[in-house]
């Protein structure tokens, strides 16, 4: 296991200037502008001079679809490795044909910060996305108790390229257990900024739990 490779620094609420010191001490990042006030060009020469793998995300609800679909255009063209785009995102297939079309890969997610659905609707909403073909599907509630995370970790068995966990305190473990049942990464907080969600790990911690789980 290479435990470095695992780990995807979130970044949010960060400027131009940090962002760029911060990935220059990471593998791997997501860079959140929904959270941030990057300029078009700031996108593009931070994810076209990137030495590491960059997740472009902007999440709907700050601007409007036009301005984000933008921005997030901007980082696909600079050279994002990845491009995060919810299920029910309006812009969803222009962006996705745009990722395809410039070698961005594509991580569908689905979000529910309200509970853990049931496992039959867990199950019918992953198939519903790996339809669109995404090279990551995400699937990603809230647990509002431990067990919540069995019906997400079992949706590993499906052998779809899978990012599964749970957010909340009850889901924090979720978010290792994801790693060993073999999701690509495991988000984490930057050792002196702020989670991008309830329940994240900082890079150091997760380092040392997967270092832990390790055979």
């Amino acid at each position: 296991m290479n435990r470095d490779a695992l780990i995807c620094s979130s970044l949010t609420g960060y400027t131009y200037s940090h962002c760029r010191q911060a990935i220059a001490h990471t593998g791997m990042a997501e860079i959140r502008m929904d959270t941030m006030a990057l300029t078009l060009e700031q996108v593009e020469g931070l994810f076209g001079a990137a030495p590491v793998p960059l997740i472009a995300t902007y999440r709907a609800g700050k601007t409007s679809d036009t301005q984000r679909a933008l921005f997030l255009i901007a980082a696909i063209h600079a050279g994002a490795a990845f491009i995060d785009l919810a299920f029910d995102d309006p812009c969803r297939r222009r962006l996705m044909q745009e990722a395809r079309a410039h070698g961005c890969s594509v991580i569908l997610s689905y979000h529910n910060f309200e509970c853990t659905p049931p496992a039959e609707t867990l199950h019918g909403i992953m198939r519903q996305m790996a339809e669109y073909a995404p090279d990551i599907l995400k699937i990603v509630p809230l647990a509002r108790l431990p067990i919540d995370c069995l019906r997400v970790l079992a949706l590993y068995a499906e052998g779809y390229r899978l990012l599964a966990f749970c957010m909340g305190a009850a889901g924090r473990y979720s978010r290792i257990a994801s790693a060993l049942l073999g999701a690509p990464f495991v988000y984490a907080a930057p050792d002196n900024g702020q989670p991008a969600a309830d329940g994240q790990f900082t890079v150091s911690q997760v380092r040392l739990l997967l270092s832990h789980c390790a055979p």
